[in-house]
């Protein structure tokens, strides 16, 4: 069994090259499982590697060590980011490196105050079809499979009705994220007591594994707006705990929050807040546009910006964060992606957003197409008010051109 205790621990900063000495199988294991998270290169020294990791923060396990990624920010501005509302961790920002599990008992513990709540306010219900068999008909008889029965049995009906259950994929993937949670050897031991009280309001969801299909059965449902804080936080936690499946033989789980994810949904929410009055326009979070004309007997061409704002179902800003330094050149391939999302939409204007050092804005007007163009950064590193008036700030200049 692989310990943590007992493994070599190499500590990185968010965006830090480091150079330290990794066994062929940490290498290896690096190279297919964690390229795009963690950037390996050799050099002039044998068995030397040149990491870097990107755009991630927390613990990935390895087969004969273990990295603590730390942020290149302060972990409780990070927590600001994903739940501004949220009371930080009474420890200071001042924990051993060695431990690295901060973001993860944060985010749990964030769950079950959010599932406590849930179950205060009781857990949504839908009525679902329903069959059972027995010597008592309940509801209507399910005809077909009482003619499947064996002729001459009489004593067993079977049943069809409608009952008004919890037992949905928007509790069961609530549930399903508690409990991957909770096999976590990494989590500490009272965010797990709590996640286990907080279950106990989930007793009659049923259990199941967290997976693509159960999101895509979820997304496919129109659920209260009350939930999508839930099913947010219950979606970052997820796929940060996904890596856990690329691990091949390493039996202890990794967790790695994607900051990219964190920003993203920083902005996300800053914008949402500052055009909620506005009844002239709407936000659309990650919404799947087809972008072409029908054609018969051919695949639809979709895409899925991170944001846009909307006019009488027109499209008016397409947005999208980036968590990168603002480049020098703006001639990036996260231009050219934005500018493509902004021309299939037709849309007014489209914005990069960067993390930055302070709040800057400056806009292009093309030439040759209508199309504006905004760069903006928003400061990530100060307090947490700073940030989040930032986040009003590009709400504001985003207003002016609509």
């Amino acid at each position: 069994m692989h310990s943590l205790s007992q493994s070599r621990t190499l500590v990185l900063t968010e965006r830090h090259p480091h150079i330290a000495r990794l066994a062929p199988g940490d290498v290896a294991f690096l190279l297919e499982h964690q390229r795009g998270r963690l950037e390996v290169l050799p050099t002039s020294r044998r068995d030397y590697y040149r990491l870097t990791a990107l755009g991630c923060t927390g613990i990935l396990v390895a087969p004969t060590c273990r990295f603590v990624i730390r942020p290149k920010i302060p972990l409780a501005n990070i927590f600001a980011m994903i739940d501004p509302l949220a009371d930080m961790p009474s420890q200071a920002d001042r924990i051993a490196p060695e431990k690295g599990t901060e973001a993860l008992d944060f985010l749990a513990g964030q769950l079950a105050r959010r599932m406590a709540e849930r179950v205060t306010a009781g857990l949504f219900r839908a009525y679902r079809e329903c069959r059972e068999q027995g010597t008592v008909l309940h509801g209507r008889l399910d005809l077909p499979a009482q003619l499947r029965e064996a002729p001459g049995r009489k004593d067993q009906l079977h049943s069809q009705y409608d009952d008004l259950s919890a037992d949905l994929p928007c509790n069961q993937v609530v549930k399903a994220t508690a409990e991957a949670l909770i096999a976590l050897p990494l989590l500490s031991t009272n965010i797990r007591a709590a996640l286990r009280q907080a279950l106990a309001g989930f007793e009659e969801v049923s259990s199941a594994p967290l997976s693509a299909y159960l999101w895509e059965a979820v997304e496919g449902k129109r659920l209260p707006a009350e939930y999508r804080p839930l099913l947010d936080l219950c979606r970052l936690l997820g796929d940060s705990l996904t890596l856990n499946e690329a691990a091949g033989n390493v039996p202890v789980p990794s967790f790695l929050l994607d900051l990219e994810r964190v920003f993203e949904m920083h902005v996300t929410r800053g914008i949402v807040e500052a055009f909620a009055q506005d009844p002239d326009h709407t936000v659309a979070v990650q919404v799947m546009r087809t972008v072409h004309e029908p054609v018969a007997h051919q695949p639809d061409i979709t895409i899925r910006p991170d944001l846009t704002i909307d006019r009488d179902d027109r499209t008016v800003w397409v947005i999208d964060a980036k968590w990168k330094r603002l480049p020098g050149n703006a001639e990036t391939t996260d231009l050219y992606q934005v500018l493509a999302y902004g021309t299939a939409l037709g849309a007014t204007g489209v914005v990069l957003v960067y993390p930055g050092r302070r709040w800057s804005a400056r806009t292009y007007q093309f030439t040759h197409t209508s199309l504006r163009l905004m760069l903006g950064t928003l400061p990530v590193g100060g307090t947490r008010e700073a940030c989040r008036r930032s986040v009003r700030r590009l709400a504001r200049a985003l207003m002016f051109f609509v």
